[in-house]
Formats: C-alpha cells, structure tokens, sequence
C-alpha cells in the first residue's frame, strides 16, 4: 500500500505494518479518550467552560484517529471472511 504524505512524497507500507499502526492508532485513541473523560470527571468544579474545552478535545482526537486510520485503510482480513474449499478431505 502506497500513503502520499506531501505531493512529492510516497510512502509504501507493506500490510503487517499497516496493521500495526492501525491497532497502535486505535490503542492511543482509547487512552487518550480515556484520560481526557477521567479529567472531565475530575474538573466538575472548574465550570462548564472547562467540561466543554475536554469534550471538544475527546471529539478532535476521536476525528484524528479515523482519518488517519481511513488513510491507512481497512483490514481486509476482518472485511471479507471466506472458506476455502479443500478438495479429496473428509472431516472427521
């Protein structure tokens, strides 16, 4: 898989690798989300103004992280499940 990062550069990513960055991606995601809501929880006092400042954080980081996983592409392996039919076998 080919990722264009400027105009004039292009990056091949071989699809172990994608993989990996996707779950990376997906990994920093959760834990952000997560910390940014437990210090949503924690500035209650602070005021709306705070609260709303953190959920418009949680909603930017959730944005980033499907944006650049839809760069990098969907796993075709959880996509498309398939049988392989073997030929002269029997179950046992």
């Amino acid at each position: 898989m080919r990722l264009q990062v400027l105009p004039y550069v292009t990056i091949e990513v071989d699809d172990r690798f994608r993989r990996r960055l996707r779950r990376a991606g997906e990994r920093v995601r959760v834990n952000v989300r997560a910390y940014l809501l437990s210090a949503v929880d924690d500035v209650d006092a602070a005021g709306d103004k705070v609260r709303d400042l953190c959920d418009r954080a949680v909603n930017r980081v959730d944005s980033v992280v499907d944006r650049v996983n839809d760069r990098l592409g969907a796993d075709e392996a959880a996509q498309q499940p398939h049988l392989t039919l073997v030929a002269g076998r029997e179950a046992s």
